[in-house]
């Protein structure tokens, strides 16, 4: 298949993700590309910094409910902790696009 390389459906399970919402957000400074968010995940809110600010402005995301992986180890990005990675849809040439969520799906519900 393409030369890629096949997993296992159990290493796809490794990985938490949940809906989030998106309830701040704001360019992170003497940055061109990122995001910092504040994320509500129903029982609890994280921040995760994202690459899309070259794409999106940070009222585009402010409400929407989009998909999150959460149990990644924490990377600090621009001198912020990260504490989840949001999940995008990427062309071939770079555009970016938001995998945004029908707003009725509750916070916090498991994805997979």
């Amino acid at each position: 298949m393409n030369g890629e390389e096949l997993l296992k459906v159990e290493d796809f399970w490794k990985f938490k993700m949940k809906v989030g919402e998106v309830v701040f957000a704001e360019k992170v400074k003497r940055t061109r590309k990122l995001i910092k968010l504040i994320v509500d995940f129903g029982d609890e809110k994280r921040i995760v910094v994202a690459g899309i600010g070259d794409q999106y402005k940070p009222e585009q995301l402010v409400n929407n409910k989009m998909i999150f992986v959460i149990n990644l180890k924490l990377k600090k990005i621009a001198g912020i902790e990260s504490q989840a990675m949001l999940l995008v849809a990427e062309e071939e040439n770079g555009n970016i696009h938001l995998i945004t969520l029908d707003p009725k799906i509750p916070k916090g519900v498991k994805v997979w």
